[in-house]
């Protein structure tokens, strides 16, 4: 996943919403200043949402594939039409530059002097201590919804999220039995590398918290080195500079546009973090069918006590942003996120002192309505004799990997740790609970009961490499690790399946996370089975909690890794 930060460790991208000590508060912000804020408006029908939901999505009802339009969705949760106006409306009375009414969601762009006065809040401009040119307008203190509209918002976005920037880690050159390029993925997972593209299949890799560059240039020497066909990205949505190339762009860009081959690729920069970019994707008009999030930060931590106030909480933005992600879902987009770069301990207890809470979760990686990946890496045993006539140019110059055997990608062999565990907040779905019930009666060691909840969400669901990757940057190439790998990698894979049922006129795969399970129920050899290796270690220690691999579904890798020709093959018995 994601992990923004000047130390490049690629994995997570990760983000504090109440972590402040890497800014700087450089005074009040000026009256003229324009920023944008969304008011949630409180929801109804959300049972018969995710009732709607679960039923279309799974491939033994009548109602499979059925997905719905973004506009009965919002039709099903929005408050009566005559509330969203009220509230509109009165933003609109009070002065506001621009106020857009999504039904659910309010969408208002102002003066700080306007927001100031209309929330009875004081605005600030924040500094990044080392990126000093990243400079942020948020509220220091509380803020008051209006009385007139009060009854009908559950609460404001926009005001007091904080970044927390570090970057991806990176080896320059490091010593390594072998790396990761499309080419070894495809031999690896026997991904066809002229498999039948369909024109409307798509693929989006999102970026959060204003990370925006990757280069042209890096993609040209990459496809060039790799003799692959240039990721072309044909839809921007939000900003982009290619001037200084980072690192989780450039993975995402070329991994997810190579593996994917020829499939529509689009790039999503979000200023902010999920509610604000799930509600901007629901009312985008043909949307992509898959998108890659490989970002992620501690559920209980999403709002933390000092900037969250009024009612707002961490529990009630992660319960709103799923009641979004169903939405996406059910409109007929595939949701992934990274399932984390810290291990078990996470970003909860990245020292391995926590008494309270040694283990974490992840936001959105342990949502039940995204496609949750984590990652695995190959062992240095070489286990087959790679043909140097079918090997691309890059590997003359850097030894690919030719082993086939994948373990838990773990500290210290790797940069990161996998991610995974149980969710704080959400409830296990249906569609994983005997694949759950067998993993605890497998017999494998546990941590402490006390230390989770094994009645919720377990994540990941899935796995891919996430180890030794080689990226084009800045005119260079670089080893990156991370879930930030795998994460667009899969979903490659399933924009390649959606390719077959567009081909084949059928609706897309949609929210494919109950196919996974059905999938695997069905024939487990769909998978590789990944049953070596835990994840104990943060990138700092190494933890007597965490969760060890076994047979079957873990809460390390999941299911396991993809062996693409049979997945295929269920996925060809689809209606």
């Amino acid at each position: 996943m994601r992990l923004l930060s000047l130390l490049f460790l690629l994995g997570l991208a990760t983000l504090s919403f109440a972590v402040r000590s890497q800014w700087a508060q450089q005074g009040r912000a000026t009256h003229e200043a324009l920023i944008t804020i969304r008011f949630a408006l409180t929801q109804q029908n959300l049972d018969v949402l995710e009732r709607t939901l679960l039923d279309i999505s799974d491939t033994t009802s009548k109602n499979y594939g059925k997905w719905k339009t973004a506009e009965e969705v919002t039709e099903l949760v929005a408050p009566a039409r005559e509330i969203s106006e009220r509230v509109a409306s009165f933003l609109e009375r009070q002065g506001a530059t621009k106020v857009e009414n999504f039904r659910d969601m309010v969408k208002v762009t102002a003066p700080v002097s306007w927001i100031e006065e209309t929330l009875h809040t004081n605005l600030f401009f924040f500094q990044h201590k080392t990126r000093t040119s990243k400079v942020i307008i948020r509220a220091d203190g509380g803020y008051k919804i209006p009385a007139e509209i009060a009854e009908h918002v559950d609460f404001v976005a926009g005001l007091f999220e904080f970044p927390s920037i570090k970057n991806a880690r990176t080896q320059v050159g490091a010593g390594v039995d072998g790396y990761i390029v499309p080419y070894v993925i495809f031999d690896l997972y026997g991904i066809p590398t002229t498999f039948p593209v369909h024109p409307n299949s798509s693929i989006c890799l999102v970026e959060f918290q204003d990370d925006q560059s990757y280069n042209k240039d890096d993609l040209k020497k990459f496809a060039k080195e790799n003799e692959i066909t240039e990721t072309v990205v044909s839809h921007t949505v939000g900003p982009y500079s290619g001037s200084s190339a980072d690192t989780e762009s450039t993975l995402d860009v070329q991994y997810g546009g190579a593996i994917a081959l020829n499939t529509t690729v689009w790039f999503w920069t979000v200023e902010d973090w999920m509610y604000d970019f799930a509600t901007d994707f629901l009312n985008t008009k043909n949307p992509p069918l898959v998108v890659s999030m490989s970002w992620g930060w501690p559920e209980p931590e999403q709002c933390q006590v000092g900037n969250c106030t009024g009612d707002e909480t961490s529990l009630e933005y992660v319960v709103r942003t799923n009641v979004e992600f169903q939405k996406i879902g059910a409109i007929g987009t595939t949701l992934l996120a990274a399932s984390g770069d810290q291990g078990a301990p996470g970003d909860s207890d990245p020292e391995c002192n926590s008494k309270k809470k040694p283990l974490s979760s992840i936001f959105p990686g342990a949502s039940p309505w995204v496609l949750s990946v984590g990652a695995t890496m190959l062992s240095n045993m070489t286990t087959e004799d790679a043909d140097p006539s079918a090997e691309p140019p890059i590997c003359k110059s850097w030894t690919c990997s030719t082993s086939t055997t994948e373990l838990v990608c773990t500290i210290p062999q790797a940069l990161i740790t996998t991610g995974g565990g149980f969710s704080d907040y959400s409830l296990q779905p249906s569609y994983q609970n005997a694949a759950v019930a067998a993993y605890f009666k497998s017999g494998v060691p546990l941590p402490p009961q006390t230390d989770f909840n094994a009645s919720n969400r377990g994540f990941p669901d899935v796995s891919a490499l996430g180890h030794n990757y080689l990226i084009a940057l800045s005119g260079d190439f670089e080893q990156v690790d991370g879930t930030s790998a795998s994460t667009p990698v899969f979903a490659a894979i399933i924009a390649h399946l959606n390719s077959y049922r567009l081909n084949n006129g059928k609706p897309p795969l949609a929210f494919a996370v109950p196919l996974i399970y059905q999938a695997f129920a069905s024939d487990p050899t769909i998978f590789n089975d990944i049953t070596t290796g835990d994840n104990k270690c943060t990138e700092d220690c190494c933890s007597k909690f965490g969760y060890e691999a076994t047979k079957g579904w873990d809460p390390v890798t999941g299911v396991g890794t993809p062996v693409f020709s049979k997945l295929l093959a269920f996925v060809q018995t689809l209606p």
